[in-house]
């Protein structure tokens, strides 16, 4: 019974999930909302002209630290090697998302 009702809670679960996706994307459609990928915004903000880039040795790991503002918009990048570990943006004063090192989006 328990292995039953847990396949059902996953099933459900899941199709909740893809149902929020589709109205997020539907919404941004309608809304004609610009949207990227968080890989498309850090490769963005690393190959900026006007990023200020901070590289730190930390026990024996390499970080890079990234800041670009640009028309309004605020970003902050770390990475780790090719890891993305926190990704911030701020229109103005405007919290626009926070990404943390697990990829939780937090608004």
């Amino acid at each position: 019974m328990t292995r039953r009702s847990n396949k059902i809670k996953h099933k459900a679960k899941t199709t909740l999930n893809k149902v929020k996706t589709n109205i997020k994307e539907t919404l941004c459609n309608i809304a004609d909302i610009p949207s990227t990928s968080v890989q498309q915004l850090a490769d963005f903000i690393q190959h900026h002209p006007d990023a200020k880039v901070t590289k730190k040795q930390m026990l024996g790991i390499s970080y890079a630290f990234y800041s670009l503002e640009t028309e309004g918009y605020n970003y902050y990048l770390e990475t780790n090697k090719s890891k993305i570990l926190q990704l911030d943006g701020h229109y103005r004063i405007k919290k626009l998302y926070l990404i943390d090192h697990i990829g939780i989006i937090i608004n």
